[in-house]
């Protein structure tokens, strides 16, 4: 019979492989917008991207390569602060007029998710400790 340990590491990888398309597919959103002129939606969806993919990124290289928690803790570290630079990025480029209300509003949505998957990405202390990379 045969045992196969850490039987979960490819589902965890598989969830960040992903959040990395998720958040590629956010930094291209922003970067075509860069070109199309509309910096108060696409600079803060770019950083949000960015920082999100490159988060998932190397959480899955992590879960993959038997790394610590510490590395895990830096990536989403870096990404919740880049929730804050989203956010207040979103508020200083908002148009004046009408429109400004929407603006931050959607810029601080993709902030709030962007902190949301920090706060529940990588894996749990109990589940590297079950696989043996506490």
């Amino acid at each position: 019979m045969v045992v196969v340990q850490n039987a979960g590491k490819p589902r965890g990888a598989l969830r960040h492989g992903l959040a990395v398309t998720i958040f590629g597919l956010l930094a291209a959103y922003g970067v075509a917008g860069v070109f199309a002129g509309a910096y108060a939606l696409a600079v803060p969806m770019l950083v949000a991207g960015v920082a999100g993919s490159a988060g998932a990124i190397v959480i899955t290289l992590s879960i993959l390569r038997w790394r610590g928690l510490g590395v895990q803790r830096a990536a989403r570290l870096g990404m919740a602060v880049a929730a804050l630079v989203t956010v207040a990025v979103g508020v200083a480029l908002a148009p004046a007029g009408w429109e400004r209300g929407f603006v931050i509003a959607v810029d601080t949505g993709t902030g709030v998710l962007l902190a949301l998957f920090a706060a529940f990405a990588g894996e749990s202390g109990k589940e590297a400790a079950e696989s043996g990379r506490s």
